[in-house]
């Protein structure tokens, strides 16, 4: 009697093992989704004619996809092009992003993500909370650089990271090395075909989404891919 009662706890106990595994893994296991985090390439601050930029939106993907990027945002002066609000939401070749380079009262910030134009001349303050309305990630494009953000004014201010860009260093240096506390973004901002490889974000996650792009971004897991 005590073998038999034994044996049925010892099987007790086995089949619950067996279900807290298959309730914490099955769904991922029989689903065939995998949890395995990947980087992927790309820039997130580029200019087409719409602005100031030298490239059409076609050439801007064309460039992306030879230099083997995953995802790429255009962010045109205080504008959305035509092309770009027409295109880049059902573009098939790469993760298109639609953005802007706002203007604002005290600085250029970068709004990723949005579907709408965010009129520029607003405060930082503003102009943050426009764009976080659309679901977007707000970032302080090229600090410390013409009519970028002066760095002590970004640390009061509710930023997803701060920009590390290519085309504004000073001595060879970044400027968003001077602010911590922030997530940081590499970006060559590209007017033109040459600076899209000037600097690019590697980003970890586990699929590429623009909603895996933004957690990855204010999570610090994006990366300088390119830029020295």
């Amino acid at each position: 009697m005590k073998k038999k009662l034994l044996i049925l706890i010892i099987i007790g106990l086995v089949v619950l093992t067996v279900s807290v595994v298959f309730i914490s893994f099955g769904k991922n296991f029989f689903s065939g989704t995998s949890v395995v985090e990947n980087f992927y390439i790309g820039n997130l601050h580029t200019h087409t004619k719409a602005s100031d930029g030298k490239m059409t939106y076609n050439e801007v993907i064309e460039e992306a996809q030879r230099l083997g990027f995953n995802f790429i945002a255009i962010t045109d002066h205080d504008v959305i092009g035509d092309e770009v609000k027409e295109l880049c939401p059902k573009e098939k070749r790469i993760l298109c992003i639609i953005g802007e380079e706002v203007s604002s009262k005290e600085g250029h910030i970068l709004a990723l993500g949005i579907k709408e134009v965010i009129p520029k001349n607003l405060t930082p303050e503003e102009t943050i909370q426009r764009v976080h309305g659309q679901g977007g990630l707000a970032i302080p494009a090229h600090p410390e650089a013409e009519n970028g953000l002066k760095v002590e004014r970004i640390k009061s201010l509710s930023f997803d990271a701060v920009e590390c860009n290519a085309r504004h260093k000073k001595g060879g240096k970044y400027s968003c090395d001077l602010i911590d506390g922030f997530p940081k973004i590499y970006n060559s901002d590209a007017h033109k075909k040459e600076e899209l490889s000037v600097a690019a974000n590697k980003c970890l996650m586990k699929e590429l989404t623009f909603e895996n792009l933004v957690e990855a971004v204010k999570e610090g897991r994006c990366f300088n891919f390119y830029g020295k």
